[in-house]
């Protein structure tokens, strides 16, 4: 920002001298610094007019805040990694910084001129108790908006649960066990309508939906081989890989000799299965 306008000699000091405050308040009103009223701008604005100053504002970069969750569950490859990396290249295509907030430090997402935030990998409880977020564009993953005026971007949870389902089905499998992180959640919910519905259209009536937020890996596993299932829709995002070690190393469970799964794998590891 420059401090004097060359045309009438008038500084940034007749600015504050007018509006009665400090030449950091003024500065701060000119570079849009956070936490600084309305009121206050507006007097800084005014003293700025009748004083026949004109601030050259600074451009400010526009932000958008990607707040993510569970970072312990992060990894090379994963679901979240993938997502951040294509909300980097479009966010940078499009002239915007990425700034990521960890949920564990989310009202920093308050603190700072963001223009826009992203949720990636929040619980929908978590995102329940996101309180005093900023008044931007919002948009979550997978999961229902808390407000009206949030958006939301899903995939096709169901069809996704369908396909899997109708693979095994096409197979010759009839007794299909369903793993999923959580029973409860928008995506969640979601894949079990479509195993059900999958299932009934075939005439099968009986399901086997398990739940890794419930129980371990390895009592799943042994729930599935003690019911029978000759295949598994294994649709865990944290513990997919514990089922599989589980059914192969703790059960000697041959996949696919003895078992057919369809999983949501990691494509670094999942060669190693």
């Amino acid at each position: 920002m420059k401090s004097t306008d060359a045309a009438t000699n008038v500084s940034i000091y007749d600015v504050a001298r007018k509006a009665g405050v400090s030449i950091v308040t003024v500065s701060r009103v000119f570079n849009d610094y956070p936490h600084v009223s309305d009121k206050m701008r507006e007097r800084v604005f005014a003293a700025s007019r009748e004083v026949g100053y004109t601030p050259r504002l600074i451009s400010k970069p526009r932000i958008l805040a990607v707040i993510v969750g569970h970072l312990e569950n992060l990894n090379a490859g994963g679901y979240k990694t993938r997502l951040i990396q294509h909300i980097i290249r479009y966010a940078s295509e499009s002239g915007f910084y990425v700034e990521f907030i960890p949920f564990s430090a989310i009202e920093l997402a308050t603190k700072r001129l963001v223009d826009g935030i992203i949720e990636v990998g929040l619980t929908e409880e978590e995102l329940n108790h996101a309180e005093g977020l900023p008044t931007v564009p919002t948009v979550v993953i997978n999961k229902r908006p808390r407000s009206d005026s949030w958006y939301m971007i899903g995939s096709d949870h169901a069809a996704e649960a369908t396909l899997a389902a109708e693979h095994l089905l096409a197979a010759g499998h009839r007794s299909i066990a369903m793993v999923l992180d959580e029973r409860e959640g928008w995506g969640v919910e979601n894949r079990q309508n479509g195993y059900r519905d999958t299932l009934r259209n075939h005439g099968i009536d009986r399901e086997h939906v398990f739940a890794v937020s419930e129980q371990t890996p390895l009592e799943i596993a042994r729930q599935i081989r003690d019911a029978g299932c000759t295949a598994c829709i294994n649709f865990s995002d944290n513990q997919g890989f514990a089922l599989m070690d589980a059914l192969m190393n703790e059960l000697d469970i041959s996949i696919p000799n003895r078992m057919s799964v369809v999983a949501l794998e990691n494509e670094t590891l999942s060669p190693y299965y």
